[in-house]
């Protein structure tokens, strides 16, 4: 017989509102293992994993919700809130001011993307054009390409999600009418254009070594697709029991899947060929995000999801 699915190794509570968006921070020799949380109340929060408290709160928002965290490098960490702003935050020292921010639309909900062009920072973020996906440097902070489906082309309706590869030469572009598309960002065009789902995708994460993305959506699919020849071609569908992906996430080995859903669970699959491996079961409402952390000997590697319920559960799965 399986084993049944394990339970969380720690819930760390006190979110002041629905847990939006987590990213673990890399830790150095002699620092603690961090977990930034953001929240739809516009807070911060950065948990100490030893101790499984928050360190104080980060509010650079004015109470807007926020929608995504990442970092730009080890130290510099962003924040991208409904406020129609990308903060930087500098970590150096315990800081807990924003040391810079950026305009992006506020309309949508599509997370902002970073990568690196050369020596140069960047961001992609949706525009206030329909469908339309701007890029930005982050020094300079001034617009460098618009990205828009030509003319006559079937409407795509708002940009829900983005990623792009290491030197940012395409663009993966998820929309609302359920399709993906993959931008020449040089070029300016699409390189090729897929339908995946029959209702707005929510959610998506690519695998650059691989060629291959995967998606959820408002409906009851997960979809991996590939990119081979620059050609968007649907690979494998998987149909579940319930509706509504709200995150998706690949792990950096290329081994593991996760996803959040409306029905409260979290989803392991093996990333290989999407075999089944795991439904946790332990919020009360929406997951709305989901992280692992880097592989590290010393430590074990950490799952961790956050939910509308306001709590965040840490999970050690899969670690061979």
């Amino acid at each position: 017989m399986s084993r049944p699915p394990p339970d969380p190794v720690f819930v760390l509570r006190g979110s002041d509102g629905a847990v939006n968006c987590l990213k673990f921070h890399c830790h150095e020799a002699d620092s603690p293992r961090l977990l930034f949380s953001g929240t739809a109340s516009g807070k911060i929060h950065p948990w100490n994993l030893q101790t499984k408290r928050s360190m104080g709160v980060l509010d650079g928002h004015g109470g807007q919700g926020i929608l995504s965290l990442g970092l730009c490098d080890n130290m510099m960490l962003y924040s991208q809130g409904r406020d129609g702003a990308v903060a930087l935050w500098d970590l150096h020292e315990g800081r807990k001011d924003v040391s810079d921010t950026i305009p992006v639309s506020a309309v949508g909900f599509c997370q902002v993307e970073m990568f690196n062009q050369g020596s140069s920072r960047l961001m992609a973020a949706a525009g206030v054009g329909p469908a339309e996906i701007v890029g930005m440097d982050l020094q300079s902070k001034k617009p460098i390409f618009s990205l828009q489906p030509t003319e006559g082309s079937p409407p795509h309706g708002m940009v829900m999600a983005l990623k792009a590869d290491c030197e940012c030469l395409h663009l993966w572009a998820a929309y609302e009418d359920g399709s993906v598309a993959m931008w020449d960002v040089k070029q300016r065009q699409i390189v090729s254009h897929l339908q995946v789902h029959a209702e707005p995708i929510l959610c998506m994460d690519y695998d650059q070594e691989q060629g291959k993305g995967v998606t959820g959506s408002a409906d009851n699919k997960l979809a991996v697709w590939t990119d081979k020849d620059r050609q968007l071609l649907t690979k494998q569908i998987v149909e579940l029991s319930n509706p509504g992906l709200s995150c998706v996430k690949i792990r950096d080995d290329h081994k593991v899947v996760v996803t959040g859903g409306w029905d409260h669970m979290i989803r392991l699959y093996g990333w290989k060929k999407l075999k089944p491996l795991a439904v946790l079961d332990y919020h009360t409402d929406i997951v709305q995000c989901v992280d692992f952390s880097d592989h590290d000997k010393s430590e074990a590697r950490l799952l961790a999801a956050g939910s509308k319920d306001q709590r965040i559960s840490l999970w050690s799965i899969y670690n061979q």
